[in-house]
């Protein structure tokens, strides 16, 4: 369940996990307040920064270390 706010020229989003796994839902909500938040500063300090850029990069930089290099595939078997 959620509720927005503005006030200011912003908008607050409130969010209401209704799900059983609600400590993960915050942890999610708070990984991605934290990601804006990268790309808020970001684009403050860089003009012409692309911010759909730098939130990708800023989640892949996070995800890849995690996920690890590709594996090379199965070798095949030499046949006769």
């Amino acid at each position: 369940m959620g509720k927005a706010a503005s006030h200011a020229n912003q908008t607050t989003l409130y969010l209401t996990p209704l799900h059983g796994r609600a400590d993960i839902l915050k942890r999610l909500i708070a990984n991605i307040g934290a990601a804006l938040q990268h790309v808020k500063a970001a684009a403050e300090q860089f003009r012409d920064l692309d911010p759909w850029g730098c939130l990708l990069r800023y989640i892949s930089d996070r995800i890849a270390p995690v996920i690890g290099p590709p594996r090379p595939p199965p070798a095949l078997q030499a046949t006769g």
